[in-house]
């Protein structure tokens, strides 16, 4: 047995000038209710209550507009350092250094030691480890062949 979809939902009466539609509950939408009278004090204090909310919004897009822009000036920081310190396609590499790794102390433009106060620095730097004195051995030593 085939179903017959309910067509007295889908119909339309109208009511003096008014189209009313029923739901298929049967209940009809009715015109919205007139607006309440709102006095004047209230009106102006939701006036207020918006104004203020609207500073506060304001205070804050202002806030995240810095934020957003110390946080692109550091991008462009970043990004000139990685273009720094990123070797450049046309210098070759040598191949002795390649194949040490890459744990070994890095070259530094500043001084580890310049930020430490005189009296709590060492005086003397340490020995230097077996591992820099091959590297310091192996730069010799290709430096000495060119």
């Amino acid at each position: 047995m085939a179903r017959v979809p309910n067509t007295k939902s889908a119909k339309r009466s109208t009511r003096g000038s008014q189209v009313v539609a029923k739901t298929k509950a049967g209940t009809r939408d009715k015109p919205a209710a007139p607006a309440r009278a709102v006095s004047k004090d209230e009106l102006r204090s939701q006036v207020q209550k918006l104004e203020r909310a609207n500073a506060a919004l304001r205070a804050k897009n202002r806030q995240a507009n810095r934020a957003a822009k110390l946080s692109a000036a550091r991008i462009t920081e970043l990004e000139d350092e990685v273009a720094r310190l990123r070797p450049h396609p046309g210098v070759p590499t040598d191949t002795g250094s390649a194949a040490m790794p890459e744990s070994g102390p890095q070259p530094h433009d500043v001084d580890p030691g310049d930020a430490v106060p005189p009296g709590v620095a060492p005086e003397d730097p340490g020995l230097p480890d077996q591992e820099a004195e091959t590297a310091r051995e192996n730069l010799e030593s290709c430096l000495r062949g060119e």
